[in-house]
């Protein structure tokens, strides 16, 4: 079997109301997707998140090339050969671009064996992952408890809030929200790295205070000392790593323990395989592994097999906004019961680019 053709494009769906992050307002979701065919008429779809038009100029014009003739079945290789031409930037929209690709491999070695991908990741470890429902968006105080209670009535165990943007009003949110729910449900909440150190240690205790679950990026991704630090002053989950890149990234991570639940972005990591790498350099540092998901039905259906296959992780994030293309790049429905959400069985990562999804493309 041999790669026939290899395209990127960007899928954009305009929002009818922005969502808002301590960070801005997003008024469209966008992502990059890959394409790649075989000489068989095989067609795998891989997704990177990032800059989409830097991660399509990447793909097609450094990738493509250096693709088109060779076997898909040989993913780790391809993935060196395409890692060793970062050696100038080893982070960022290169690694998004690599993890487009390798995902859109597994999908198509999948499809060619007639097997789901989690097959191919060590089997079956469980068919069902419990989720939360994520997210939240930046609002009122009341706002934000009604939609904190909605979620838990659908039957979530675990709701996940956006704050950081108005710091006066941040606690009056969380102890909202923490009423409205009760303590029979977890509270999550992530602040998109908006606080500085000073003010990461003063929210922490307000945080432990609500008996908050765990307390998402506080800090900038770069800032390993000023996590270390926070650890010193609190007794809270740590959950960081959507914005790091490869195993390489992790391991620094685990080194200093400034860190409980890793976050690695399939679509962002580095792809599927270097996602699995992470997770078990985590499970080795007592660290949880619990990816970020939070774009296509594309990168939740990669997610779905990885953690389908991982022992070590925990806690499927649940894009529950209605603003992502999902169910439009779904080959069967997603199952969604209970505060669960059940693996897909069919080959491959189990999607397709269907006429719905292409009215997005660009």
């Amino acid at each position: 079997m041999k790669i026939e053709s290899v395209k990127a494009f960007i899928l954009k769906k305009p929002l009818d109301k922005p969502l808002i992050t301590s960070k801005a307002e997003l008024k469209e979701r966008s992502t990059a997707i890959v394409q790649i065919k075989t000489k068989d008429g095989i067609e795998g779809l891989g997704e990177g998140v990032g800059v989409p038009n830097v991660i399509r100029e990447i793909v097609e014009r450094n990738f493509a090339p250096m693709l088109i003739g060779e076997d898909p079945f040989d993913v780790e290789r391809l993935w060196r050969k395409m890692f060793q031409r970062l050696y100038w930037e080893p982070k960022g929209a290169w690694v998004c671009a690599i993890s487009a690709v390798e995902m859109a491999l597994w999908d198509i070695v999948g499809k060619a064996l007639d097997v789901p991908v989690y097959k191919l990741l060590g089997g079956l470890y469980r068919d069902k992952i419990e989720a939360y429902a994520s997210d939240i968006f930046w609002g009122d105080a009341d706002e934000m408890a009604e939609k904190a209670t909605s979620f838990v009535r659908q039957g979530f165990r675990y709701v996940k809030c956006h704050i950081g943007k108005g710091f006066g009003q941040d606690e009056a949110r969380v102890r909202a929200m923490r009423k409205a729910i009760g303590y029979d449900a977890e509270l999550m909440v992530d602040i998109n790295c908006s606080y500085d150190r000073p003010t990461a240690i003063k929210f922490a205790e307000i945080f432990e205070e609500n008996e908050v679950f765990w307390y998402e990026e506080p800090l900038p991704p770069f800032d390993l000392e000023g996590y270390r630090i926070l650890k010193d002053y609190t007794d809270l989950p740590i959950a960081t790593g959507e914005n790091e890149f490869t195993k390489y990234g992790f391991r620094d991570m685990f080194l200093k323990g400034v860190v409980d639940y890793a976050m690695p972005d399939l679509a962002r990591v580095g792809g599927i395989l270097e996602g699995k790498k992470v997770s078990a350099l985590a499970e080795s540092f007592n660290v949880v592994c619990s990816p970020h998901v939070f774009s296509t039905g594309i990168l939740l259906a990669a997610t779905l097999h990885l953690m389908a296959s991982t022992p070590g992780t925990e806690l499927f994030e649940l894009d529950t906004t209605g603003t992502g293309i999902i169910d439009e790049l779904l080959a069967e429905p997603l199952e969604v019961r209970d505060g669960y959400v059940y693996v897909p069985k069919g080959p491959g990562l189990g999607v397709k680019l269907s006429e719905r999804a292409k009215r997005y493309l660009e």
